[in-house]
């Protein structure tokens, strides 16, 4: 199984966002850096991939909409596509 581990704060702001998932996640090229091609992207893969996510900022307050939104593009896409799984890690991640 491939472990792909992305730090949280790459996520800083929407297009450092989507620049890193893309990068990370290795996905193509024409990747349109948005939510749904988000969606599109992660229930693409099609070999076992687990997301490990770490120093994610505090959603309890969700101070920035955009990246609960971000989140739950995440979990939607794993939740809809089998071949992946997601973690959270406080930690350093390393």
């Amino acid at each position: 199984m491939k472990t792909v581990v992305i730090d949280g704060r790459e996520m800083y702001s929407r297009d450092a966002a989507h620049a890193y998932l893309a990068n990370v996640l290795s996905f193509p090229g024409y990747y349109g850096k948005n939510l749904d091609a988000l969606y599109d992207c992660l229930t693409d893969i099609s070999e076992p991939t687990h997301i490990v996510i770490y120093q994610f900022p505090d959603f309890t307050d969700c101070p920035e909409n955009y990246l609960c939104s971000l989140l739950d593009t995440i979990v939607a896409g794993v939740k809809d596509n089998s071949f992946l799984t997601l973690s959270f890690d406080a930690g350093s991640g390393r």
